[in-house]
């Protein structure tokens, strides 16, 4: 994901991270351990990300690179 792109998206990835920190919150409000239900989260997005790349590989793959260009907003290096 490039600069431009990020900032294209930041309201939309704002929005889904407060959903998903939700969801998050009732399912331990439910009992789940938080280790499960953000292990819930990762599968779901996987689903996601199959539906959306057409198979389950593809949707790896994706994830790889999405939690690359995560890594490198942690580290300061967005490019």
């Amino acid at each position: 994901m490039k600069n431009d792109d990020f900032d294209r998206i930041a309201p939309v990835i704002d929005m889904a991270q407060r959903l998903h920190g939700s969801l998050h919150d009732k399912l331990i409000e439910k009992g789940v351990a938080p280790i499960d239900a953000l292990i819930a989260s990762l599968y779901a997005t996987h689903q996601l990300a199959a539906k959306l790349h057409g198979n389950p590989v593809a949707a790896v793959e994706w994830m790889r690179d999405a939690l690359d260009t995560i890594e490198r907003q942690a580290l300061g290096t967005k490019h």
